[in-house]
């Protein structure tokens, strides 16, 4: 195995530390920004196998001006790994986040969502309004294609480990490469190195293995995000959506009647990304900047 730092691309822009949830379980989160930051701050999550290496180069730009706090769930990267892994569901994802927003001591925050993220911060429109003081959804919406769904759980938990990093590369180009037209190879290795980490001498993705096992034996009922979106609407909730140009997860058609049903949300979509957008595109710190700016006028 070649020698390579892990923590190659990493900012190092922020604090690192945890909280533990009323269950006892540890989760990890990362501080960008300081007390002078101005308000509100973000909590950012990203998605379903992914972790808070994904937002830092967006974080440590953001947080010139805003403070993020960055989650990862239960389950991933330096998070706890949970012994029942019935746990890994949206329910307990919506109060880990909820406890941890009650912990921050954070006025109403902007919760910003990636894929599984954005989904959870959508339910928070229904389950925990009090926190909320907009949402930014990453490459998701209140329908979801089954194209895109059915691509992403064909690999969830089950991507090979590699002797090298060069492999876990390849691997991700076949499952994602059409998401990210002409990605430079130095952020497809920092892709790679935010999703796997050196474990017993192989690369091994950074989450719990037992993920997988949860979204196969998963029983959730499925909840009508139009109604809730139409909630959010009623409400006046500032609402950034982001969609990625290839993007088989979330269609034009459903931002463009989000916007109908909320006509002061604001949508960004992003050439030559799918789902979802990394988030350090230009694109997206302009369009989450302007977006900060008028929760911040509003609140």
């Amino acid at each position: 195995m070649s020698s390579i730092d892990e923590d190659k691309y990493d900012s190092g822009a922020y604090e690192n530390k945890w909280f533990e949830t009323s269950d006892g379980i540890k989760l990890n989160y990362r501080v960008y920004g300081s007390e002078t930051s101005r308000s509100p701050a973000i909590i950012a999550m990203p998605g379903l196998t992914r972790c808070v290496r994904d937002l830092d180069p967006m974080a440590a730009e953001v947080s010139k001006t805003y403070k993020i706090y960055a989650l990862n769930l239960r389950g991933r990267d330096l998070s706890e790994y949970d012994p029942d892994y019935s746990n890994y569901n949206t329910n307990v994802y919506i109060e880990d986040i909820y406890e941890f927003w009650t912990f921050t001591g954070e006025e109403p925050v902007v919760l910003l969502g990636s894929s599984l993220g954005a989904l959870l911060a959508m339910l928070m429109v229904e389950d925990h309004p009090d926190m909320l003081a907009g949402i930014v959804l990453n490459d998701f919406g209140a329908t979801l294609e089954y194209a895109g769904v059915s691509r992403i759980f064909s690999y969830a938990g089950r991507l090979p480990d590699s002797d090298e990093l060069s492999a876990v590369i390849q691997t991700l180009k076949a499952h994602l490469g059409s998401q990210f037209v002409g990605l430079p190879e130095d952020k497809w290795e920092r892709m790679a190195l935010s999703m796997y980490g050196v474990k017993d001498g192989k690369w091994h993705h950074r989450y719990d293995d037992n993920l997988r096992a949860a979204l196969l034996e998963n029983r959730e009922a499925i909840r009508d995000l139009w109604a809730i979106h139409q909630v959010a609407a009623e409400r006046e909730l500032p609402i950034l959506a982001i969609r990625g140009e290839h993007s088989d997860v979330t269609s034009p058609l459903t931002i463009r009647q989000m916007k109908t049903m909320a006509p002061t949300m604001q949508s960004v979509e992003v050439p030559n990304r799918g789902h979802c957008p990394l988030m350090d595109e230009p694109e997206c710190i302009d369009a989450l900047m302007r977006f900060m700016e008028q929760v911040e006028n509003r609140v």
